[in-house]
């Protein structure tokens, strides 16, 4: 007798425990990225150069950036994971219609930026925005770019994310 009052007990707990709904744990990250403004334009920059590195028979070159343009890029977690930020690079390449057309002959773009951050943690819901200013030199010497901002995320179990934004500048 005392088996079988048991064993009801045991299947009582089971089902009454199977029926609990216990709060689930968001897994993946779901972050929003969004530039403002969504196309951005360039305006003459000055003061600001780079270096061109000579060599033993031709002296470095210092040139100075025929572009400047900012703009910011606004998160929104919307999958409830709070995240630290670990990262943002950002990439510039001269473009046509909105299209990357890659430079021949070995050239390569130049450019430089600054950013600012409202802070290196993203709430479960939350927003937060990063601001840049960039100049650029591109090898067909235009201005229309296409700029490439990429982010690294950390939640708090250590996994990490990475989501990217293309922002076109205007011809």
């Amino acid at each position: 007798m005392r088996r079988k009052s048991s064993a009801a007990l045991f299947v009582v707990a089971a089902t009454t425990l199977g029926a609990c709904s216990a709060p689930t744990s968001p897994t993946t990250l779901s972050v929003t990225l969004t530039s403002a403004p969504a196309t951005i334009t360039a305006s003459p920059s000055t003061g600001v150069t780079y270096t061109v590195v000579g060599d033993a028979t031709h002296p470095d070159q210092i040139i100075e950036y025929p572009w400047v343009t900012s703009f910011t890029v606004n998160m929104q977690e919307t999958g409830g994971l709070a995240v630290d930020i670990t990262a943002v690079s950002l990439v510039v390449h001269q473009a046509s219609g909105g299209i990357v057309i890659a430079p021949s002959g070995g050239a390569i773009e130049h450019y430089q930026f600054n950013s600012t951050a409202s802070g290196n943690h993203l709430n479960a819901h939350g927003t937060a925005s990063v601001s840049f200013q960039v100049w650029y030199d591109l090898p067909n010497k235009g201005r229309e770019a296409l700029v490439t901002v990429s982010f690294s995320f950390k939640d708090a179990n250590n996994n990490t994310y990475s989501q990217s934004i293309d922002v076109k500048i205007a011809p």
